[in-house]
């Protein structure tokens, strides 16, 4: 096995940074070509689990006529694999809402990347919320 390139890590970073860029700025017809075809997008303790890209679609559906103000901001990026597969862990801030009364949510991305075809893609994203305990 052969370690991750800093062209790989490079690449898988960009990733993470179109992700933000096409839920943040409604880029929706890129948005699924992010992901593998048997990805799965789990954001269950806000808004559910998508499966495949029928589920990329249906994330999509749900999100594009909110036409919601957001932005994530992702940081702390750890990248480990080699060869065709990575692990990444990041923290993530969500500013939703409005821009006159924003709401705050902190995080922590999980997710797994495959390299396709030359092509980084996310394979599994897992969101861990940082929700109040009650």
């Amino acid at each position: 096995m052969s370690e991750l390139s800093t062209a790989d890590r490079l690449q898988i970073q960009e990733v993470l940074a179109r992700y933000s860029h096409c839920v943040d700025r409604a880029r929706w017809d890129a948005f699924p070509a992010l992901f593998t075809e048997n990805c799965r997008l789990d954001l269950s303790q806000l808004m559910g689990v998508y499966e495949g890209h029928a589920g990329i679609r249906q994330f999509v559906e749900t999100l594009q006529p909110l036409g919601v103000f957001m932005r994530h901001l992702v940081t702390n990026v750890v990248i480990d694999g080699a060869d065709d597969h990575a692990h990444v862990e990041c923290y993530v801030t969500a500013v939703t809402g409005s821009a006159a009364n924003p709401n705050r949510m902190t995080g922590f991305y999980d997710d797994e990347l495959v390299k396709q075809n030359g092509r980084w893609l996310l394979h599994r994203r897992r969101l861990m919320a940082d929700l109040p305990q009650s």
